[in-house]
C-alpha cells in the first residue's frame, strides 16, 4: 500500500524557555533534515543538493510565547511546539518514523524538547483522484507567505494568479505520482482550460515579509477563491485534485521552509 503523500505532525515540549526567530519555516526544515541525517546520512544529503525540486515541505513551528525578545519570541516551555512535516515520496517518510522508534526528543538551538506525540495523515495519489470532483468554487487559505516565480524578471509575482498556482501544482504531481500523469499535451490543454474556465470571484490578501537568518522574503498571506466553469470537463475535478495536493505539496517558491503553506476550504 502506497502512503503518499503523508503529513508527520509533532507535539513537542521544551525543557526551558528558548527564544525563537519570528519566522521558524528554516528551523522546521534544519529539523527534518537533522532527523534523516541520523538515519542516513545519504539520504539528508540528497535533499540538501540546490537546483532540485525537492519531495518535501514544512510547516513553521507553532508555539506559545511569553514575551517579545530584540529578534524573535520567547517560547514558553508550558505549552506544546507543534510542526509538521510533508512529504511526497514515502521513502523519507520512513526515515522519522525510524527515527522516532529510537528516541522521543529533538534539540532546537541547544534545547531539548520532549516529543508528546505524533500524528500521522496519508493519502495515496490514487485517493486525491478518486475523492476529486468537480465543483463551483474553491478557497485556498495561505497560512505562510507565498510567493511565485516570475519568468524573466527580478521580482517575485506577488499574486495567486490561477494560471501560475494550478499549473504549477500539476508539474510537481507529475513528478511525484504514482498514479496518473499528464502529458505535455494535456498539460498545455489543461492551461488552455484554466485560462478560460477559472478565475478570482474574491481575495483578501496582504503581503509579509519573512526573515531567515540574513536572507529575507516578500509573500503574500491570506484567501482567495477561485470560480470554476465547464463542471463536466474532467479538468473541473483535477483542479480540485491539485488544490487539495496544495496541501502536502506547498505553492511557489523556498516550500521547504514553510513557504506557501495552504489549507483548501
Amino acid at each position: 500500500m502506497n502512503l503518499l503523500p503523508i503529513e508527520i505532525g509533532l507535539v513537542m515540549y521544551a525543557e526551558n524557555a528558548v527564544e525563537m526567530p519570528f519566522f521558524t519555516g528554516h528551523v522546521a526544515r534544519g529539523l527534518l533534515l537533522h532527523f534523516i541525517r541520523l538515519v542516513d546520512p545519504s539520504a539528508s544529503a540528497l535533499l540538501h543538493e540546490l537546483d532540485v525540486s525537492k519531495p518535501y515541505s514544512v510547516t513553521p513551528l507553532r508555539f506559545r510565547s511569553s514575551s517579545r525578545a530584540e529578534n524573535g519570541y520567547l517560547l514558553n516551555p508550558l505549552f506544546p511546539c507543534k510542526v509538521s512535516f510533508r512529504f511526497l515520496k514515502d521513502e523519507y517518510a520512513n526515515y522519522i518514523l525510524n527515527f522516532f522508534q529510537k528516541q522521543n526528543t529533538a534539540l532546537i538551538f541547544d534545547t531539548t524538547f520532549q516529543i508528546a506525540s505524533m500524528h500521522i495523515n496519508c493519502k495515496s495519489y490514487a485517493d486525491l483522484e478518486k475523492e476529486a470532483h468537480s465543483i463551483g468554487n474553491l478557497t485556498l487559505e495561505f497560512k505562510t507567505p507565498t510567493y511565485l516565480s516570475n519568468l524573466n524578471s527580478n521580482y517575485h509575482w506577488m499574486f495567486p494568479d490561477p494560471l501560475k498556482v494550478f499549473c504549477s501544482l500539476m508539474r510537481r504531481w507529475n513528478q511525484f505520482s504514482d498514479s496518473t500523469t499528464f502529458s505535455k499535451e494535456e498539460y498545455l490543454n489543461y492551461k488552455e482550460w484554466l485560462q478560460k474556465n477559472v478565475g478570482v470571484s474574491k481575495y483578501e490578501l496582504q503581503t509579509k515579509l519573512a526573515t531567515m537568518r540574513n536572507k529575507k522574503a516578500t509573500g503574500f498571506t491570506g484567501t482567495i477563491t477561485y470560480k470554476l466553469d465547464d463542471k463536466e470537463n474532467p479538468y473541473n475535478k483535477i483542479t480540485h485534485m491539485l488544490a487539495k495536493y496544495a496541501e502536502y505539496a506547498n505553492i511557489g517558491g523556498n516550500k521547504t521552509a514553510a513557504y506557501g503553506q495552504v489549507k483548501l476550504w
